[in-house]
């Protein structure tokens, strides 16, 4: 009687099978949700990242153009403009439209209300400055950035070197809104800065972006991209890198206040 209870005590070697079988599941299915849950969260942090990126360009950007022209009627060196077209140091025009998918570069002018270029050097007051926009990379981190770098228009000098912005901006592309005094300066096309025949009758600017999440390394599947960015030809990127592409347009105050006293 006592040796048959101790066999029923054990386990046979086809039950010992099956309980390793579920275990083996078990352990096969909290592994997987494991791995999901890590990639549900690098996807949620790329395009958190992403979306965080484009929103602080597009920021700085239509934060700056909104003053262009901003008391730049006042400094005859300037010419009543608001981007200036002239040269900036080396790179002459200084606004100008990229050759291909190349990105755009944009001087904005104004005489800054703070007295500060878009870096924070100070510049003086009552000085008419460029801060030049542009795409780069300029440290060789294989990450291109959003750069900004201030310009005196007067002596023909930059107030600093070029600093990054935001990491993961691809490309920029951007047109500029005509404005017609005969049509109530209101805009009537958008153009190329190779387009541009007035720079002091620009009302509007309209940006476009292409954003990564400004890591080196991408979590994405290595496939080729295609973006239709405004009036460039169409971007093929082919890396492991998620991205998303951004538009605004951008009312210049200060030309459609002007237009509107003069029109009074």
């Amino acid at each position: 009687m006592m040796s048959l209870i101790s066999r029923q005590k054990g386990l046979s070697l086809v039950e010992l099978l099956i309980a390793m079988v579920l275990g083996l599941l078990l352990t096969v299915g909290a592994l997987q949700m494991m791995l999901s849950s890590q990639t549900i969260y690098r996807t949620t942090d790329t395009l958190s990242r992403i979306q965080e990126n484009g929103r602080f360009s597009l920021n700085f950007l239509a934060k700056s153009i909104r003053m262009a022209g901003h008391n730049s009627t006042e400094d005859k060196d300037a010419d009543g403009k608001v981007f200036w077209d002239g040269a900036c140091g080396a790179s002459d025009p200084c606004t100008a439209n990229g050759a291909g998918t190349d990105s755009d570069q944009i001087g904005v002018l104004m005489d800054p209300s703070d007295d500060n270029d878009c870096q924070g050097n100070n510049v003086g007051a009552d000085k008419v400055i460029v801060n030049v926009y542009s795409v780069a990379d300029l440290d060789n981190d294989q990450i291109n950035s959003l750069y900004c770098q201030g310009y005196n228009l007067s002596t023909g000098a930059w107030y600093g070197n070029a600093q990054p912005l935001v990491d993961g901006i691809e490309n920029m592309q951007i047109l500029y809104g005509v404005s017609d005094p005969l049509a109530n300066n209101s805009i009537t096309s958008y153009v190329s800065a190779d387009d541009v025949g007035d720079w002091a009758s620009i009302g509007a600017v309209r940006i476009g972006l292409l954003v990564n999440n400004g890591q080196v390394a991408g979590n994405g599947e290595n496939e080729t991209r295609s973006f239709n960015l405004l009036d460039s030809p169409t971007i093929a990127t082919t890396d492991r890198h998620n991205k998303q592409a951004f538009t605004t347009t951008v009312t210049i105050n200060n030309i459609i206040y002007q237009s509107q006293g003069s029109n009074q």
